[in-house]
Order: C-alpha cells, then structure tokens, then sequence
C-alpha cells in the first residue's frame, strides 16, 4: 500500500467525520442561532462567538503590603479561542486601576471582581471574583524556600509553585514573591506552565526588596511525537521587539562572600536582575576555583587552604563570590601556629562531668555537669579556680526527677529552676557569664528520647515549641545566661526552629554516617533556626562498632566500641572548630590516661585554642 494510497483514505475518512460532525451539531443546535464560523487563526475576532468560560487571573495571589499585581480576564469560546476582553475593576479594599492592578496598604484578604466592559455576546456576562492575600512586609526576612523542589512536566502542563519565607529565627511566614522563569510562563501566583523545550529550566522567587531569591530547577520532558498528516505552515508569528527595560542588567550570585572549611560543600543561587531592577530566572555557566563546582552551582571546596572565586556567566554578564577556604576540618589536620596558647583562649573543649568526676583537667578546659542549687555556688567557685569553662545542667540528673506517671511533668521541671531564682545565685551567674566561665545552660538532655529507660514519655510529648518555652522561663530568671538544649539538630521536628533557646548541642557518633555531612546538616540547621551550635562526640561508645574492642558502661548488645585516637582526633577537628564549643561524652578513667588518646586530645585542644571565641548565643 503506496503513501499516496494512505493519505487520500484518511482524507476521506477526515472528510466523512467532519460532515458527521457538522449534522450532529445541527441537530443539538436546533432552533438557535450559530455563530459564524471561526477564522483559520485563533485570534480575537471583531464579533466572537459566545463565551462558555470566564476568569479572572491569577484566581487566588499572596501579595504583600504595597505590592502591585496586575489581574486579567481570560474568555474560552466553544470554538476554543481564548481571549481577553475588556473588564472593569472593582476591589473590597485596597486601590485597583483601570488595568487591573492591584495593591492594598494594609494586611487583609480582599476580593477583585472583574466585569465585562460593552454589550453583546463577546463580553462576559458574568462576574468572576479572585482572592488576594495581602501580608505585612518581612524585615527580618534571612531566605525563601520554593515547593515543589524538582518537578518533571509534560508541555503545556502546569504546575503551582508555593514560596515562603524563613525568618532568622528559624519560623516561616507568608511572604509575596516576585516570580521569574525560564522553559515556559509563570503568572503572578507562581503558576508554571512549561513550553515545548525539552531540558532544565528555572523558576526563581525573589522578594519584593530584591534581596533575597530562590531557585528551582525544572525538568520539562520530551514533546511528545504524533503521527499526523502534514498540513499547511502556520502564519509566521511577528517576532516582538524588545523591551529595553526587560533586557538583563547583570547577574547576581548568592552569597557574595562565603568561608568554608576545606572539603566542605555548598550550593550557590543564581538570578538575574533587568534594567528596571526586576528580579528573573536566567541560564548560567559556572567556574571555580579551589574546588569544583557543578553545572547547577554545586561548590566542592578542595584540599588547600586560600581565597578562592565562583564565577556565574550569562551570556556577556558575570558575577563572582569569594570563598574563603580554612584548612581546620575535614581530614584531622591541625591547626597551624605556635604552641602553647594562652589558657581561657579559643573555642572551649569539654568533658561531660568533668568537675564532677574528680578528673583532672588535663586538654580539657569546659565541664558540662548537672548542677543543685545548694552546690551551683561551690561549683562556680571550683570552675574559676580551675579556669574550667561551664556548660551547665541545671535541672539535670534522672528523668525521673521530672516525670509524673511516665509523662515529663513541668510543673516538676519548673520547681527545680525556681530553686535558682535567688538574689545570691543571680548575681553569681550573672557574673560568671560576664567573665565567660559559663558557656551557657542546656535546659534538657535528649528531648527526643522515647527509650525505655531515657524515655519524656509517649513520642509526641516534647515538641520544640515546648522546649523553646523551657529555653524563655530560663531567661526570665536569668537574662544574660546563653540557655540551649542537646540534641541531635536531624531530630525533633528538624523542619522548625527555635525563638527562644539561643544554642543546640548536636552529638556525633560514627554510627551516624559520614562526620562532614553530620556537620553540614548542622550547620545549615544552626543558620535556618538564627542559632549556634556546639558538636559533642561520644568517645566512649561512638567508634567503630564492633566485639574486639574495649567495652564501658552500658552496652546491651556488646558492640559499642570507643573512639580510637585517630577518630577522637579527626572528628575533634572536623566537628569543634566550626562550633562554639566541643563536647565528649564521657570519662572514663582508663581510656582517657591512654597515651595515644592523649595526643589525640592534645592536638585537638591545641587547634582549638587557636580559634576565635564563638559565643553560644543567638545570631
């Protein structure tokens, strides 16, 4: 069977349906008056046929105070033409113009209507009626986070992208955004439609200040091939001319100025600015040097410590970060300079219990211990003899201490703080604090733990607003005290942050995966939340796990194995100098008077004593 053969059949099959198409319209249209029929090319004729669909664009926007978004009216005929007729405006508050756009002075919800504007069937009968969502602006804003993260979309296909912002203190907020894209179209709602190129685009929110952006990759996938017949070239579509205050003015790449330690990972944003000052997606290139970085913008930081550049190209615009790698974690290398340092200087590494135990200081220069009231003066006393820094516990000890039937009871909790709401106590840690022996107090130990002999209660009892209000009734008693909580920065409803609480002790043992990515979570929690973080290591059930190995404490299964040296070493380094303080859970005589455990600590101490002081407080 010849192609000629093929192509007449399914002309006359086309040719067939489409006279069984025209009778059976005829016979549902009876008695009506048709439309004339619609031109070859969908555009908006001088007498359209009748509207079966109006709307208003964007159907529902967040927007913030003073923030213009222009609204459209969007009409779909029977015979598939969309057009947009001419509307007029109203609003339940705030201002709207003639052309539709809309902004509101004060925070509120408001209602834009649009109504058709003439007579006749071309104009919508109608009203159709949009939401707006005005919020206040947000000073403090510190990042925007867009969801869906990765979408994959078909042509033509949408998709609905939500942007809001985080504060830094570690909340989020409704924000309004400025959208931009590539690949396809997005509309003031964050309304993605993707075009016809196959590839990865971008779509970027940025705030209404042009200060802060977020940026999404897209993966639009492959048009879809159809075996149809071919038919006449479309009319040429007139190429626009361009608009020169859309043209890109420069590229913009975020952060401007970043340190890292060698080794460590981040990821850059990009974003383009035009010349009217407009915020929008764009294409890059990237270079690196001291690393490698990928074509999304992914930094690798290299082996060497220096001053190093990222480089985001766009077409002839560019712009540069400077990275300043530090050559203090990441493989165990020490910290270069002259040794010994003056005693009270660096970052403060401690041991748990330390004052306590009846230990000697040895590399160790903080206790974290729990405390009473009637020892804490004692205590403070020993510390500054010792110039021993303090990591405070005040309402340590067993849980028991502060459960009711199984259940953590704060009223129980609350009685044990009040013991310290003393003139004398006060005034003691208030000075203290002031001559830096006490680092700070940790309000509860393992907030997340539902073991059973560790356990607050059912799962679901502690929650971070729970303890972020133990962290405010501390400073209500103490206002200069830094006040924090210990627990792993990946648990605890790691999506949220903290108000109150100024610091998080997150504890690494190597069961938990590889040291750098355990530090770079933290990190990155510690900065979203506007908190510090201090890292604890377990040295004495965190090693390598295993039978032949030395065994303390408790240890059910009879596989928790210590560090050994080059571990203690290693993860003292990778995890302390980044911190504001260092912890090692626990003593234990015999381990720690080993030599090589020693030098480990020694070396550990040393590197960093050479760093600046870090205050664990809020950012």
């Amino acid at each position: 069977m010849t192609y000629t053969y093929k192509l007449a059949r399914r002309l006359a099959i086309s040719r067939n349906l489409g006279r069984l198409t025209v009778l059976a319209l005829l016979a549902a249209c009876a008695g009506e008056t048709t439309a004339p029929d619609a031109p070859g090319t969908p555009t908006p004729p001088a007498a359209p046929t009748a509207p079966v669909g109006f709307r208003v664009l964007p159907g529902t926007v967040t927007v913030e105070t003073d923030q213009p978004v222009r609204f459209r009216g969007e009409v779909r005929t029977l015979q598939g033409q969309v057009y947009a007729p001419s509307l007029v405006w109203e609003a339940s508050g705030g201002m709207i113009k003639k052309d539709g756009t809309f902004s509101a002075p004060t925070p509120g919800t408001y209602r834009v209507i649009g109504r058709g504007q003439g007579r006749g069937r071309a104009h919508p009968q109608r009203p159709d009626t949009s939401v707006v969502v005005v919020v206040r602006k947000r000073p403090g804003l510190v990042g925007i986070r867009v969801t869906p993260r990765t979408p994959e979309l078909d042509p033509g296909q949408t998709r609905t992208f939500t942007a809001t912002g985080q504060l830094a203190g570690g909340s989020t907020a409704p924000i309004g955004v400025v959208w931009s894209a590539t690949g396809g179209s997005i509309d003031a709602a964050g309304v993605y439609r993707a075009g016809n190129v196959e590839g990865t685009h971008q779509v970027v929110a940025t705030n209404t200040r042009g200060t802060v952006a977020d940026t999404i990759k897209v993966k639009v996938r492959r048009p879809a091939k159809w075996d149809t017949i071919p038919g006449p070239a479309p009319e040429p579509i007139p190429t626009p001319s361009p608009d020169p205050a859309a043209a890109l003015a420069r590229v913009v790449l975020k952060p401007a100025n970043l340190a890292l330690t060698t080794s460590a990972r981040h990821q850059f944003a990009t974003f383009g600015r035009t010349a009217t000052g407009d915020s929008v997606a764009i294409d890059v290139t990237f270079r690196a040097t001291g690393g490698t970085i990928t074509s999304s913008g992914l930094y690798t930081a290299g082996p060497t410590a220096g001053t190093y550049r990222v480089i985001a190209t766009s077409t002839e615009l560019a712009d540069t970060s400077v990275v300043t790698l530090a050559e203090t974690s990441g493989g165990g290398t020490p910290i270069p300079g002259p040794t010994p340092v003056p005693a009270g200087t660096g970052i403060p590494m401690g041991l748990s219990a330390l004052l306590s135990s009846g230990a000697e200081p040895s590399y160790y220069n903080m206790s974290l211990d729990g405390y009473t009231a009637d020892r804490i003066l004692t205590q403070l006393s020993n510390a500054r003899a010792k110039k021993i820094k303090m990591l405070m516990n005040m309402t340590g000890g067993r849980h028991s201490n502060y459960m009711t039937d199984g259940v953590f009871d704060m009223a129980k909790w609350q009685a044990k703080m009040d013991s310290y709401n003393t003139p004398t106590i006060k005034a003691a840690v208030a000075q203290a604090v002031a001559e830096g022996i006490i680092v700070g107090n940790s309000v509860m130990d393992e907030p997340t733990n539902t073991s059973a002999n560790n356990s607050w209660g059912p799962e679901g009892t502690m929650t971070k607003a729970r303890v972020d209000g133990m962290c405010r009734y501390v400073k209500n008693i103490f206002p200069t005290l830094p006040v924090g909580v210990v627990h792993d920065h990946r648990k605890l409803e790691p999506e949220k942050g903290y108000d109150h609480c100024d610091f998080i002790v997150s504890q690494y043992r190597l069961s938990k995966g590889d040291v750098r990515t355990f530090r770079d979570g933290g990190l990155a929690f510690a900065k979203r939340a506007g908190i510090s973080i201090a890292f604890s290591i377990n040295v004495i059930h965190g090693g390598t796990p295993g039978t032949d190995c030395d065994k303390w404490g408790d240890d059910p299964n009879g596989v928790l194995c210590p560090m050994s040296p080059e571990q203690v070493r290693d993860f003292g380094l990778t995890l302390g100098t980044v911190g504001c303080a260092l912890n090692m859970w626990r003593y234990e005589k015999a381990y720690h008077d080993r030599a090589e455990i020693q030098r480990a600590l020694q070396i550990v101490a040393e590197s960093l004593a050479k760093l600046p002081q870090k205050p664990c407080r809020r950012a």
